[in-house]
């Protein structure tokens, strides 16, 4: 089902080494993502049903109303388009969402974000791609101009609140209450009156105090502000002197110095910014002269990620009405950018806000993903890759957030025969209205890590050593690493899979091999028992409406998957 319009050939060669480059258009008239037609505005990557997939969530409507999209990954490049319940039949001015665990259930909860006066959705997971709408509550019945938002946990009391930017008036702040209601209510603002035409909010700790900080973007002519958090609530405000169109920032640290610097993308050919964060003490932003900031556009999206995995992020800018911008980080020693000139990426224009970084294929290359706005088709590009190494991070936090929002990975390897380190955070927002909860790392031609450090947004640090490359691993709070991303595996890449879910009454479990399955229910009982073998067709019709946990063990472990039954 995966066709790909091959057209991009890149070679970049850093101190003799040469990375070949190939990036391809996907052009499969069965994908829906990609022929699918709406006034999309950004996307959210994220792994809905735990299969060890990214999944993809497009907010649709912008100015119009129409529903949003979820499209579900089932390998190899293949994608459904889900058609039933409330995430996609709710129609709205949607422009982005912003999707992490905030009620720390294991489940992924989304917030939609909707202009023009018309309420915010918010939908809590039950498991795979069933969710329940939320219609109380001050997230869902504030009404303003909304026009981005974050799940971040402002108070670092271990829970993610939530903020929204809203465009000539006040934001929103939702403080999570934490266990075991989780209900968010609404905070005084002590950030920002938010009187000015602003669009994107990115947050994240660019001074390595445990602490996010807020970057607001503002339209026309205004300046932009960035907000120190100084606890208790409490923010210091900076004010750029910039006065540029900002639709979109990105946090990333382009030149492994170990702290975060800033991409802000500009509207009306105002041009773009690149800051460089000087680091300790003063963790100061300073615009640099660099080739991402020598030519302007509609700037509205960007997206940082180490895309021919060399060991440093490269930077993706999008514009609105105009071809692409796409940058090559040139390394060490000077961390330059070189432009590229031909290619996929940079051919196809679209009236682009919202993009994002991510492997969807799970081959250890990053694909890319555009929204476009004025009911375009959607681009999505394959990244063909090289022989250069990787890994890919995902953050499970304990004290802290479920999601691992706010949490520090830092990787050090040798490259090339010189020691390097990275640094990414765990972001619910970046760009325009986008997200990847997942962190990828390049490595060059290392084959190990030397040393793997996870510093928790609440403090706790880990530290790993000798971490082979080209895997998926789960950082989980407290205890390191574990091969894999998805906490249903079995052993020997065992992968449950339970068959509709939801399901109205029956559903099949495939498995590799034989084992022994136990439903329980919410308050722990076992509703039924069962052998099993490679596929076994399970009777589940006695079993009333609601959500279950579903045990398998067989010789190589254990597993646990969510269960949802609806009649």
């Amino acid at each position: 089902m995966k066709k790909l319009l091959k057209i991009s050939l890149t070679i970049l060669c850093v101190n003799t080494f040469c990375y070949a480059q190939t990036f391809t258009r996907v052009t499969d008239t069965l994908n829906p993502i990609t022929t699918d037609a709406f006034e999309s505005g950004g996307g959210s990557w994220i792994d809905f049903n735990n299969d060890g997939l990214l999944d993809l969530m497009v907010s649709n409507g912008n100015l119009t109303n129409q529903n949003n999209s979820l499209y579900l990954n089932k390998g190899n490049g293949n994608f459904i388009r889900v058609t039933s319940g409330n995430i996609v039949t709710d129609g709205g001015s949607s422009i982005g969402s912003t999707c992490a665990d905030y009620n720390s259930d294991g489940f992924i909860d989304c917030f939609v974000t909707n202009r023009n006066n018309f309420g915010n959705f918010l939908y809590n997971g039950l498991g795979d791609t069933v969710f329940t709408k939320i219609t109380t509550g001050s997230p869902v019945t504030d009404i303003g101009n909304s026009n981005s938002s974050s799940w971040v946990d402002i108070d670092n009391d271990g829970d993610l609140d939530l903020y929204v930017v809203n465009f000539q008036g006040a934001d929103f702040m939702y403080l999570n209450s934490g266990a075991p209601s989780y209900s968010l209510s609404t905070t005084t603002n002590t950030i920002t009156a938010g009187t000015n035409l602003s669009i994107p909010g990115a947050w994240a700790d660019y001074n390595n105090d445990l602490r996010p900080d807020l970057f607001i973007a503002n339209s026309g002519t205004q300046n932009d502000f960035l907000f120190t958090n100084n606890g208790g609530l409490a923010f210091t405000q900076f004010t750029f002197s910039d006065g540029k169109a900002g639709l979109g920032a990105s946090w990333g640290d382009y030149d492994n110095d170990g702290d975060l610097d800033l991409f802000s993308a500009n509207y009306s050919s105002s041009g773009n910014i690149l800051y460089n964060n000087s680091g300790a003490p003063s963790y100061s932003l300073t615009p640099v002269i660099t080739s991402v900031v020598a030519e302007s556009a509609n700037s509205v999206g960007s997206a940082w990620g180490d895309v021919d995995n060399d060991g440093d992020l490269d930077l993706f800018v999008d514009n609105d009405g105009a071809v692409n911008f796409f940058y090559l980080n040139n390394g060490a020693p000077t961390y330059t950018f070189t432009k590229v000139t031909t290619g996929s990426v940079v051919s196809y224009r679209g009236n682009s806000f919202g993009c994002v970084f991510a492997d969807y294929d799970n081959d250890g290359q990053l694909d890319l993903f555009v929204a476009n706005r004025l009911n375009e088709q959607n681009f999505l590009y394959h990244n063909n890759g090289n022989t250069n190494n990787w890994i890919t991070v995902k953050c499970n936090g304990v004290a802290s957030n479920k999601s691992g929002v706010g949490a520090k990975v830092y990787v050090k390897a040798t490259i090339g025969g010189t020691p390097i380190w990275q640094m990414q955070e765990v972001a619910a927002q970046t760009g325009y209205n986008s997200q990847n909860l997942w962190l990828h790392f390049g490595l060059g031609n290392a084959a190990l890590i030397d040393t793997l450090i996870v510093k928790w947004s609440l403090g706790t640090i880990d530290t790993c050593y000798n971490i082979s490359a080209n895997k998926f691993y789960t950082a989980t709070e407290g205890a390191c690493l574990t091969a894999g991303i998805n906490e249903y595996y079995l052993a020997n890449n065992n992968l449950i899979e339970i068959y509709p879910n939801p399901t109205t009454g029956s559903f099949a479990i495939y498995t590799k091999g034989n084992a022994q399955c136990t439903v329980y229910d919410i308050n722990g009982k076992v509703v039924l028992s069962q052998k099993l073998n490679s596929k076994t067709n399970i009777d589940a019709s006695n079993l009333p409406n609601g959500v279950y946990n579903v045990s398998i063990i067989n010789n190589s472990g254990i597993a646990n998957k969510r269960l949802v039954i609806v009649k």
